[in-house]
C-alpha cells in the first residue's frame, strides 16, 4: 500500500488525482492537498475578474469530487516538507492548525504565479490573478468602478495571454453595461517587449493586437514601469499612467515561499529542478510537475508554462507512477507543443497550430470558430476530471441558462 499526496488543487494536480485513481491499486490511498474548497480552470480567471464566469457550472467541488473519484481532499496549505520522516507539514485554510502528513510519494503540483520582478509598489497598488480568491477580489473592485458613471481608467501590465484576455474582457463588459449607464473604461495594456504575446508567433502577435486596437484597447509597446503607486503607474522613462485600478499580469514564477523547503534545488524563479522522469534532482521520492517546475527536454530546453504542458504531464504522470507501484520503470515525459490559443473576447480568438521552429507555426486562424475551439480546451479539462456524460450535462444546462436567464 502507497500513500500518494499530491500538493496543488490546479489543473495538474486535480486531473493526477482523478486519474491516479485508474492506474493505481484499490489499497493504495490519494490525499490532494488543496486551500480552496473548489477547482477553477485557471485560464479563466481573468472572467471572475470581470464578472462573467459561471460559477454554477464551471466549478467543481473537490470534497464531493474526491469522494466519487477516489481521492481524498484536504483544505489547506504546505507549509515544509521533511524527506528524512517522509512527511510535510501542513496548514488548515479554515482553522490555521498545523499538522503533519505521512507520505511515500509527495506530487508537487502549486503552479505559479505572476513575477513583478521587484517593481516598487507593484505588490500594494497592484491586482494579480493568481488564485480564485484574489480573482473575486477583482470583481468587488471592478463591479464598484463599472458603476461609478464617469470614464475610469484600467492598467495592465503585461501582455501575454492573461493580460490580454482580461483586457478584451473588461473592454466587453464596460461596453455592455453603457446600455444600463455603466461605466465607460480607458484600457492600458502595457508590455515591456515589442509586441504582444512575446513568446508567440509573430503573426498571432499582429493579429491579437488588431483586435485589441479595433476593441479601443491603448496598447502601450516597449514599456517598462519602475515604480506603482496608489494614482497610476510610473514608467522607465518618467512617463506617469494614471489609472483607477491596477493589475499586474506580467511573468511568472513559482511562489516565493517554495524556494528552499525541503532542500530540493531550485532555479532562479523559484521552480523546483526535476529530471525528465519528473522526479526531482534531490529525491526519487518526490516529483513536481506543472509552472512550480523546471523540466528539461532532450534538446536543452525547458517546458514552457503552459496550461496544456501541466494537462499532458499530469496524464503521462498517472500512467508512469501507476506502472512504477506495479514494478516498472518510471518513463521521461517529452513534451510536443500543440500550439496555443488566445481569447480576445467572448465571440474572437487567434489561435497557432502545428507549430514550426523558431516560434513560427504553420497555421495561424482566428474568429468565432476559433474562440469555440477554446472553449473545447476547457471543456476537454473537464471531461478530463468528471467524464463525458457530466461535460454534456453541463454544456445543455449553459445553452439553456443562456437562453432563459441572458448575461452580458
Amino acid at each position: 500500500m502507497s500513500r500518494i499526496v499530491i500538493v496543488g488543487g490546479g489543473a495538474a494536480g486535480i486531473e493526477l488525482s482523478t486519474l491516479l485513481n485508474k492506474t493505481t491499486k484499490k489499497e493504495d490511498s490519494i490525499i490532494l492537498v488543496e486551500p480552496e474548497t473548489h477547482h477553477f480552470w485557471k485560464p479563466r480567471l481573468h472572467e471572475i475578474a470581470a464578472g462573467t464566469f459561471d460559477s454554477d457550472l464551471d466549478t467543481v467541488c473537490y470534497f464531493t469530487h474526491g469522494a466519487r473519484h477516489g481521492y481524498q481532499h484536504y483544505q489547506a496549505s504546505m507549509t515544509d516538507i521533511n524527506r528524512d520522516n517522509k512527511t510535510i507539514s501542513v496548514c488548515g485554510a479554515a482553522d490555521g492548525v498545523n499538522y503533519q502528513l505521512d507520505y511515500d510519494y509527495l506530487i508537487i503540483a502549486i503552479g505559479a504565479v505572476s513575477n513583478d520582478f521587484n517593481t516598487p509598489g507593484a505588490q500594494d497598488h497592484c491586482i494579480f490573478l493568481d488564485s480564485a480568491n484574489q480573482a473575486r477580489q477583482a470583481w468587488h473592485r471592478m463591479s464598484f468602478i463599472l458603476r461609478a458613471g464617469d470614464t475610469r481608467t484600467v492598467n495592465i501590465v503585461g501582455a501575454g495571454a492573461t493580460g490580454v484576455e482580461l483586457a478584451a474582457e473588461l473592454e466587453r463588459v464596460s461596453r455592455k453595461l453603457q446600455r444600463y449607464n455603466g461605466t465607460p473604461l480607458t484600457i492600458n495594456l502595457i508590455e515591456a517587449a515589442d509586441r504582444v504575446l512575446p513568446n508567440s508567433p509573430e503573426k498571432m502577435s499582429r493579429k491579437v493586437q488588431q483586435q485589441l486596437e479595433k476593441n479601443n484597447i491603448n496598447v502601450l509597446l516597449q514599456t517598462r514601469i519602475s515604480e506603482v503607486t496608489d494614482k497610476g503607474m510610473i514608467t522607465s522613462d518618467d512617463r506617469t499612467l494614471d489609472a483607477d485600478i491596477q493589475f499586474w499580469a506580467a511573468g511568472i514564477k513559482a511562489p516565493d515561499w517554495l524556494n528552499g523547503i525541503g532542500g530540493l534545488a531550485y532555479n532562479r524563479i523559484n521552480q523546483i529542478e526535476v529530471n525528465m522522469n519528473l522526479t526531482t534532482t534531490v529525491d526519487d521520492c518526490i516529483f513536481a510537475l506543472g509552472d512550480c517546475a523546471s523540466i528539461p527536454q532532450l534538446d536543452g530546453s525547458f517546458v514552457p508554462p503552459k496550461a496544456q504542458a501541466a494537462n499532458r504531464a499530469a496524464e503521462h504522470l498517472a500512467k508512469s507512477l501507476g506502472g512504477f507501484l506495479q514494478g516498472k520503470p518510471l518513463t521521461d515525459f517529452i513534451f510536443k507543443d500543440g500550439g496555443m490559443v488566445v481569447a480576445v473576447g467572448h465571440y474572437f480568438a487567434v489561435g497557432s497550430f502545428a507549430p514550426g521552429s523558431k516560434m513560427e507555426s504553420k497555421f495561424i486562424l482566428h474568429g468565432l470558430l476559433i474562440r469555440r475551439v477554446y472553449d473545447t480546451i476547457f471543456r476537454l479539462h473537464q471531461k478530463t476530471i468528471s467524464g463525458m456524460f457530466t461535460v454534456s450535462r453541463l454544456m445543455l444546462s449553459k445553452r439553456l441558462k443562456a437562453i432563459f436567464k441572458p448575461n452580458i
